[in-house]
Protein backbone atom coordinates (compact mmCIF):
# COMPACT_ATOMS: atom_id res chain seq x y z
CA UNK A 1 0.00 0.00 0.00
CA UNK A 2 1.18 3.62 -1.27
CA UNK A 3 1.90 6.22 1.68
CA UNK A 4 -0.48 8.67 -0.05
CA UNK A 5 -3.18 5.52 0.43
CA UNK A 6 -1.79 5.42 4.30
CA UNK A 7 -2.25 9.24 4.66
CA UNK A 8 -5.88 8.94 2.87
CA UNK A 9 -6.87 6.37 5.39
CA UNK A 10 -5.69 8.33 8.20
CA UNK A 11 -7.89 11.17 7.10
CA UNK A 12 -10.95 8.24 7.38
CA UNK A 13 -10.03 7.82 10.67
CA UNK A 14 -9.64 11.37 11.63
CA UNK A 15 -13.62 11.50 9.99
CA UNK A 16 -14.91 8.52 12.14
CA UNK A 17 -13.14 9.21 15.04
CA UNK A 18 -14.17 13.20 15.05
CA UNK A 19 -18.06 11.99 14.56
CA UNK A 20 -17.45 9.13 16.70
CA UNK A 21 -16.28 11.68 19.52
CA UNK A 22 -19.27 13.93 18.47
CA UNK A 23 -21.84 12.08 19.05
CA UNK A 24 -20.10 10.65 22.53
CA UNK A 25 -20.43 14.31 23.09
CA UNK A 26 -24.49 15.13 22.61
CA UNK A 27 -25.14 11.56 24.26
CA UNK A 28 -23.15 13.00 27.37
CA UNK A 29 -25.28 16.29 26.62
CA UNK A 30 -28.11 14.38 26.80
CA UNK A 31 -27.65 12.38 30.10
CA UNK A 32 -26.80 15.25 31.80
CA UNK A 33 -30.21 16.40 31.21
CA UNK A 34 -32.32 13.02 31.81
CA UNK A 35 -29.77 11.14 33.68
CA UNK A 36 -28.98 10.26 36.72
CA UNK A 37 -27.33 12.87 38.57
CA UNK A 38 -24.72 10.55 40.28
CA UNK A 39 -21.23 9.10 38.57
CA UNK A 40 -21.54 6.20 40.93
CA UNK A 41 -25.24 5.27 39.70
CA UNK A 42 -24.69 6.39 35.95
CA UNK A 43 -21.38 4.25 35.74
CA UNK A 44 -23.50 1.09 35.32
CA UNK A 45 -25.85 2.35 32.78
CA UNK A 46 -26.23 0.79 29.36
CA UNK A 47 -26.54 4.37 27.98
CA UNK A 48 -22.94 5.35 30.01
CA UNK A 49 -21.41 2.40 28.44
CA UNK A 50 -22.38 2.82 24.95
CA UNK A 51 -21.04 6.77 25.20
CA UNK A 52 -17.83 5.71 26.79
CA UNK A 53 -17.40 3.36 23.74
CA UNK A 54 -18.38 5.49 21.72
CA UNK A 55 -15.07 7.90 23.23
CA UNK A 56 -12.73 5.09 23.48
CA UNK A 57 -13.48 4.08 19.55
CA UNK A 58 -13.10 7.63 18.69
CA UNK A 59 -10.31 8.14 20.75
CA UNK A 60 -7.76 5.19 19.41
CA UNK A 61 -8.93 6.46 15.89
CA UNK A 62 -8.04 9.99 16.55
CA UNK A 63 -4.46 8.99 17.30
CA UNK A 64 -4.38 6.92 14.05
CA UNK A 65 -5.72 10.09 12.27
CA UNK A 66 -3.09 12.74 14.28
CA UNK A 67 -0.54 10.54 12.41
CA UNK A 68 -1.72 11.45 9.47
CA UNK A 69 -2.78 14.62 9.75
CA UNK A 70 0.70 15.49 11.14
CA UNK A 71 2.44 13.73 8.07
CA UNK A 72 0.66 15.65 5.33
CA UNK A 73 2.31 19.39 6.92
CA UNK A 74 5.34 18.08 8.83
CA UNK A 75 7.58 19.55 5.64
CA UNK A 76 5.73 22.83 6.10
CA UNK A 77 5.13 23.13 10.14
CA UNK A 78 8.24 22.92 11.18
CA UNK A 79 9.42 22.55 14.65
CA UNK A 80 5.96 23.67 16.04
CA UNK A 81 4.14 21.43 13.97
CA UNK A 82 6.34 18.51 15.86
CA UNK A 83 6.29 19.76 19.03
CA UNK A 84 2.40 20.23 18.30
CA UNK A 85 1.48 16.87 17.31
CA UNK A 86 3.94 15.25 20.33
CA UNK A 87 1.81 17.22 22.84
CA UNK A 88 -1.40 16.34 20.82
CA UNK A 89 -0.32 12.95 20.41
CA UNK A 90 0.35 12.81 24.37
CA UNK A 91 -2.73 14.51 25.48
CA UNK A 92 -4.58 12.54 23.52
CA UNK A 93 -3.47 9.23 24.78
CA UNK A 94 -3.70 10.41 28.12
CA UNK A 95 -7.48 11.48 27.75
CA UNK A 96 -7.80 7.93 25.76
CA UNK A 97 -6.49 6.22 29.55
CA UNK A 98 -8.96 8.22 31.05
CA UNK A 99 -11.74 7.05 28.84
CA UNK A 100 -10.83 3.63 29.03
CA UNK A 101 -10.98 3.69 32.93
CA UNK A 102 -14.44 5.64 32.39
CA UNK A 103 -15.65 2.86 30.70
CA UNK A 104 -14.01 -0.26 32.78
CA UNK A 105 -13.06 0.85 36.07
CA UNK A 106 -15.87 3.32 37.02
CA UNK A 107 -18.61 0.11 36.46
CA UNK A 108 -16.42 -1.84 39.45
CA UNK A 109 -16.16 1.38 41.44
CA UNK A 110 -19.80 2.59 41.11
CA UNK A 111 -20.63 -1.20 42.70
CA UNK A 112 -17.60 -1.86 45.53
CA UNK A 113 -16.87 1.94 46.28
CA UNK A 114 -19.51 4.60 45.15
CA UNK A 115 -18.46 7.07 47.44
CA UNK A 116 -15.51 6.83 46.06
CA UNK A 117 -16.25 7.86 42.39
CA UNK A 118 -19.04 10.42 43.31
CA UNK A 119 -16.11 12.37 45.40
CA UNK A 120 -14.65 15.12 43.43
CA UNK A 121 -10.96 14.32 42.57
CA UNK A 122 -7.81 15.33 45.03
CA UNK A 123 -4.37 15.03 45.40
CA UNK A 124 -3.27 12.99 42.52
CA UNK A 125 -5.81 12.58 40.93
CA UNK A 126 -6.86 16.08 40.48
CA UNK A 127 -3.51 16.89 38.58
CA UNK A 128 -3.42 13.68 36.60
CA UNK A 129 -6.67 14.86 35.36
CA UNK A 130 -5.88 18.57 34.94
CA UNK A 131 -2.56 17.79 33.45
CA UNK A 132 -4.02 15.20 31.10
CA UNK A 133 -6.59 17.72 29.51
CA UNK A 134 -4.23 20.70 29.55
CA UNK A 135 -1.73 18.66 27.58
CA UNK A 136 -4.34 17.31 25.09
CA UNK A 137 -5.92 21.36 24.84
CA UNK A 138 -1.98 22.83 24.52
CA UNK A 139 -1.24 19.93 22.02
CA UNK A 140 -4.28 20.85 19.85
CA UNK A 141 -3.72 24.39 20.27
CA UNK A 142 -0.11 24.62 19.10
CA UNK A 143 -1.09 21.99 15.64
CA UNK A 144 -3.53 24.35 14.72
CA UNK A 145 -0.70 27.22 15.13
CA UNK A 146 1.43 25.01 12.81
CA UNK A 147 -1.32 24.38 10.52
CA UNK A 148 -2.16 27.65 9.90
CA UNK A 149 1.33 28.61 9.18
CA UNK A 150 1.82 25.79 6.95
CA UNK A 151 -1.42 26.84 5.16
CA UNK A 152 -1.80 22.45 4.17
CA UNK A 153 -5.11 22.71 5.52
CA UNK A 154 -7.66 25.57 4.98
CA UNK A 155 -7.20 28.65 6.94
CA UNK A 156 -10.75 28.56 8.50
CA UNK A 157 -9.95 25.10 9.65
CA UNK A 158 -6.80 25.69 11.53
CA UNK A 159 -8.84 28.60 13.06
CA UNK A 160 -11.09 26.80 13.59
CA UNK A 161 -8.89 24.06 15.28
CA UNK A 162 -7.46 26.46 17.77
CA UNK A 163 -10.63 27.94 18.96
CA UNK A 164 -11.65 23.96 19.89
CA UNK A 165 -8.58 23.55 21.57
CA UNK A 166 -9.21 26.62 24.10
CA UNK A 167 -12.73 25.29 24.33
CA UNK A 168 -11.88 21.66 25.00
CA UNK A 169 -9.97 22.68 28.47
CA UNK A 170 -13.15 24.43 29.89
CA UNK A 171 -14.78 22.77 32.41
CA UNK A 172 -17.61 22.68 31.08
CA UNK A 173 -20.09 19.86 29.70
CA UNK A 174 -19.27 18.73 26.16
CA UNK A 175 -16.54 21.09 25.63
CA UNK A 176 -15.16 19.00 22.71
CA UNK A 177 -17.92 19.20 20.67
CA UNK A 178 -15.93 22.26 18.30
CA UNK A 179 -12.55 19.92 18.35
CA UNK A 180 -14.59 17.03 17.41
CA UNK A 181 -16.04 18.69 14.15
CA UNK A 182 -12.83 20.53 13.08
CA UNK A 183 -11.18 16.74 13.41
CA UNK A 184 -13.34 15.48 11.14
CA UNK A 185 -13.35 18.48 8.85
CA UNK A 186 -9.17 18.21 8.61
CA UNK A 187 -9.81 14.28 8.73
CA UNK A 188 -12.08 14.85 5.06
CA UNK A 189 -9.72 17.08 3.38
CA UNK A 190 -7.04 14.42 4.37
CA UNK A 191 -8.91 11.67 2.67
CA UNK A 192 -10.00 13.86 -0.21
CA UNK A 193 -7.00 15.27 -0.68
CA UNK A 194 -8.01 19.17 -0.77
CA UNK A 195 -6.74 21.47 0.77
Amino acid sequence: MSSSNLIRLSGLAAVVAGALLLVGDLLDLLSLATGPENLSEAATTAPFAFTFLLYLIGSVLLLVGLVGLYVRQSEASGLIGLVGFAVAFLGSALVLGAVWAQLFVAPFLAIRAPAALDAEPTGTLAVGFTLTFALGALGWLLFGIAALRAGVYPRAAAIALMVGAVISFLPIPASGIVLDVVVAWLGFTLLTGTG
